[in-house]
């Protein structure tokens, strides 16, 4: 790898991922630290932490089964529902709290954690598949033969638990740093503070960066406690079970109990996906004063008129972020799976992600808000930076694991063959980690059109779509909200409906 590309790299993710957290550390003032551990502090940081334990939990007991289930045995109808359980996650949360607060009347702490479980349990699906995915045939073969399907699921269990468990971190962190799911709940029924309101409302109301700052630090030990640990299970179960003659196992029968199974499975999509955009399409259509599919149709094509800069934006800056984000991430990807001593920077790569989007938010607009840097912090620029820097991490950690997997005597013998470095990268390296480099893609434009918490805060990201529907949430006619999340929908899952018609890859977006 040639030494100026780790060094662009390397500096481009310290500029849009550390920088704003740096420059936070700098507003913070003695004083700043006597609110830290008093009892309203105390307390939030209590109920944050029981709400993430709660929906962390909801999403385990959801999301291991159905992942095993659809990637591993012969339930009916796997290949549809597969995709379909990863919608959640690419739903804005805010969007499922609309429609199951409205669905089942829920309110209060247990409906904040009962929608961000939903919200996350394809984390934990999506890592217990690829565990699953990975145990070697024979050894299920041999289990089979000692002890029927009980003593295969005995064996398996504990190959799979690397993977439950690095979902469920994962869960764990996105939970615990949401806020706009606890502020929708509590505008619609009792008042649920949790840790998130705190830093918004430090800033927000009371412009107190520093103070905003050190309310933070108990949150990101918190998620950074959950993510450290992430780190080593995703090493210890990616490539655990893989021997050099690895056999693909074929699908476990379970002989009656895969009707079992096929309710499990059925319910989940339909209270988990096809419930909530029902939801969204009755109440497009007019909901209970005059529902018809017209009217669906019609609220959806007078919110694309009326919305159209909005939607554009969003998806124009978020392909934008997407593309910059996939060279960079590249480069370090590849630095730290094959540099010695690379491995250690992967919980510095996480630190964006341990960061409240709130607070990174923050420190984005300290950063930038400056005289000198007025024509950057006003224009689009600005919403690229913000994006980047919140991002950027899950596509070096997904091509970090893809890179991992790579052969590398297949650049050594490019390097005795006379190739460059760069040439190396880009003819050797990069094809064959296609299907990673679009999933990490992907991950970056979906995360940066779903991104509200941040957009919140930053000026330039008030003219996104997804801050034009928390507005229209709050201001507007159910039916218009309604279509406006539909369409917001349809742009988030495209990407990923396009690659799967088309392509003959398997998207990967795990790292």
């Amino acid at each position: 790898m040639s030494r100026a590309l780790r060094i662009l790299a390397g500096l481009a993710f310290a500029l849009l991922c550390l920088a704003p957290i740096a420059v936070m550390a700098t507003r913070v003032g003695a004083g700043d630290f006597e609110r830290l551990f008093t009892e309203r502090t105390l307390g939030l940081l209590s109920r944050t932490l029981t709400l993430g334990a709660a929906a962390t939990t909801i999403a385990v007991l959801v999301g291991a089964p159905f992942g095993f289930l659809l990637s591993r045995t012969d339930v009916p109808g796997a290949a549809l529902m597969r995709p379909l359980g990863i919608v959640p996650l690419v739903l804005p949360p805010l969007f499922l709290a609309i429609t199951w607060t409205a669905l089942f009347e829920l309110r209060g702490p247990w409906a904040t954690a009962i929608v961000l479980g939903v919200n996350t349990f394809p984390l934990v699906a999506l890592f217990t598949a690829k565990a699953a995915s990975r145990v070697d045939a024979r050894r299920e073969e041999a289990a089979l033969l000692a002890g029927g399907l009980g003593a295969a699921l005995r064996m398996e269990l504990p190959l799979l638990l690397p993977g439950v468990l690095t979902g469920a971190a994962l869960a764990f962190a996105f939970t615990v740093n949401d806020w706009s799911v606890p502020d929708y709940v509590s505008s619609v029924g009792p008042k649920f503070n949790v840790y998130a309101d705190e830093i918004f409302a430090n800033w927000k109301l009371e412009a107190n960066t520093g103070k905003a700052v050190v309310t933070a630090i108990p949150l990101v030990v918190v998620t950074l406690a959950a993510l450290l640990p992430a780190l080593a299970l995703r090493r210890k179960g990616a490539l655990a079970t893989l021997d050099g003659d690895f056999q693909r196992p074929a699908p476990l029968r379970l002989g009656r109990l895969r009707w079992v199974a096929f309710a499990f499975c059925l319910s989940v999509v339909l209270f988990c996906v096809l419930g909530p955009i029902a939801r969204l399409t009755y109440e497009a259509g007019g909901g209970g004063r005059s529902f018809s599919f017209a009217g669906v149709v019609t609220a959806m094509r007078e919110t694309l008129d009326y919305e159209r800069d909005f939607l554009a934006n969003s998806l124009i800056w978020s392909a934008a972020a997407a593309t910059l984000a996939l060279p960079v991430a590249l480069v370090l990807a590849h630095w730290i799976e094959r540099t010695r001593g690379g491995r250690w920077t992967e919980p510095l790569i996480l630190l964006p992600v341990a960061v409240p989007a709130i607070l990174f938010g923050i420190g984005t607009i300290n950063l930038w808000n400056h005289d000198w840097s007025a024509a950057v912090y006003d224009g689009n620029a600005m919403i690229l930076l913000l994006y980047l820097g919140r991002f950027l991490a899950f596509p070096v950690l997904v091509l970090s694991g893809a890179v991992a997997a790579l052969d590398p005597r297949l650049e050594e013998a490019g390097e005795l063959a006379g190739v460059g470095p760069l040439r190396r990268l880009t003819r050797l390296v990069a094809p064959p980690l296609r299907p990673s480099m679009v999933g990490g893609w992907v991950m970056v434009f979906v995360f940066a059109m779903r991104e509200l918490d941040a957009a919140v805060l930053v000026p330039a990201a008030n003219h996104t779509v997804i801050f034009k529907a928390y507005n229209r949430i709050h201001f507007a006619r159910d039916d218009a909200v309604a279509a406006l999340c539909l369409l917001i929908l349809f742009f988030l899952v495209l990407p990923g409906l396009l690659w799967s018609l088309f392509a003959r890859e398997k998207l990967e977006v795990l790292p």
